[in-house]
C-alpha cells in the first residue's frame, strides 16, 4: 500500500508541474492568428492559419489543406521557402507591412 500512495504522489507531482508550465505558456502578442496571401498564377486569396511557433519565435503559418506552408521568422519576415517557387506575394514582407495592407487576421484577446 505505501508503494502505491508514493507512486501516485509521484504521478500528481508531475501533472501539476506539466500544468503549472504548459498556463505559464502565452501566445507571442505580435504573432496574428492568420495572414492572407495572394497567389498571382491562379489568381486566388490563400489563408494560412498560425499552426505552431518555435521555441526561437518563428511561427508557422499552414492552409487549411496542409498543402502550403509559410514561415514567419523571429523577426516578423515572411521567409521564401526553401524548397519550391516562391507562389504567392506574402514572401519577403514584414508582418507589419501586412497588417497595413489588411491581410491579417488577428485573435480576438480576452481580458
Amino acid at each position: 500500500m505505501p508503494k502505491l500512495l508514493l507512486a501516485m504522489t509521484a504521478v500528481t507531482s508531475i501533472l501539476v508541474t506539466l500544468a503549472t508550465e504548459a498556463v505559464a505558456q502565452v501566445v507571442p502578442p505580435n504573432l496574428p492568428a492568420a495572414i492572407i496571401c495572394y497567389a498571382q498564377a491562379d489568381q486566388s486569396w490563400r489563408l494560412g492559419y498560425l499552426f505552431r511557433v518555435n521555441k526561437d519565435g518563428a511561427a508557422t503559418y499552414i492552409t487549411p489543406n496542409g498543402n502550403l506552408s509559410a514561415t514567419v521568422n523571429a523577426k516578423g519576415l515572411v521567409a521564401a521557402p526553401t524548397n519550391r517557387p516562391a507562389g504567392v506575394d506574402c514572401y519577403g514582407k514584414t508582418l507589419d507591412e501586412l497588417r497595413s495592407l489588411g491581410r491579417v487576421m488577428e485573435f480576438q484577446r480576452t481580458k
